[in-house]
């Protein structure tokens, strides 16, 4: 028999998205795995070009323009031999962007508008995404943590509820597939040395019906639902990693 059983805690890694507005500090967030033993090094995949917040920090960024870059960065990460201990995607709602501009730039259809999308088109983004969240998220034996934008969204029953900010089918697709899913929120405090701009960023874990989030772990202890001042040891130590 080639295929050999395990237990779910053999896992060992988090498998995260994050998602909030523009400048709630996402990207910072990932940056902090940089200064966990448990997640350094990191290969910072960089779709949005908001590398910027990560200035003065040591960390591998990695451009990404294409499928062709992807492709060329999971190959280093996926080998026996690599370096780091875990991946940054920053953003996957930029990541989709990306993938239907490169085909409304392709020629391979004719198209009456050459800014509106055919509905082939949308059959192979789709399978595009799945393909890259999948490879990561599934087949990376890493801990592997991904940004979103943040959209409304209406669900029956529940009314407005922030989610990821991803189009068509894969809306519904993505927060099914991380083990964990938070929303980055920003509260106003007091102004002092930690928070001179007079906010603090929170991030949601679970128990809030009006944001789209979710925390399992692979041992099923009890996690707070929020953490305050989140940085990525703060959320592997809260998750049991």
């Amino acid at each position: 028999m080639s295929v050999t059983p395990r237990n779910p805690a053999d896992t060992g890694f988090c498998k995260f998205l994050v998602h909030g507005p523009g400048g709630s500090g996402k990207t910072h967030f990932l940056g902090s795995a940089q200064e966990d033993p448990r997640t350094f090094p990191m290969a910072f995949l960089n779709w949005d070009s908001g590398e910027s917040t990560l200035a003065g920090l040591d960390i591998d960024v990695f451009d990404i323009r294409d499928a062709k870059d992807f492709d060329e960065v999971y190959k280093v990460l996926k080998a026996p031999n690599t370096p780091y201990k875990s991946a940054g995607v920053d953003s996957i709602t930029e990541t989709q962007i990306n993938s239907l501009l490169q085909i409304l730039g392709s020629d391979t259809i004719n198209r009456a508008d050459p800014d509106q999308l055919a509905q082939q088109d949308w059959g192979i983004v789709l399978i595009r995404m799945r393909r890259i969240v999948r490879q990561f998220m599934k087949m990376l034996p890493m801990h592997v943590f991904m940004t979103a934008l943040t959209k409304d969204d209406v669900v029956p029953r529940i009314g407005s509820v922030r989610a990821p900010a991803m189009q068509g089918q894969f809306a519904n697709e993505l927060p099914g597939i991380p083990d964990v899913v938070a929303y980055m929120a920003l509260e106003s405090v007091e102004a002092d040395v930690l928070h001179p701009s007079g906010e603090q960023r929170v991030l949601l874990l679970h128990s809030n019906p009006k944001f789209s989030v979710k925390a399992r772990t692979p041992w099923g202890q009890q996690i707070p639902a929020e953490i305050v001042d989140p940085t990525i040891t703060k959320l592997l130590d809260i998750l049991g990693y």
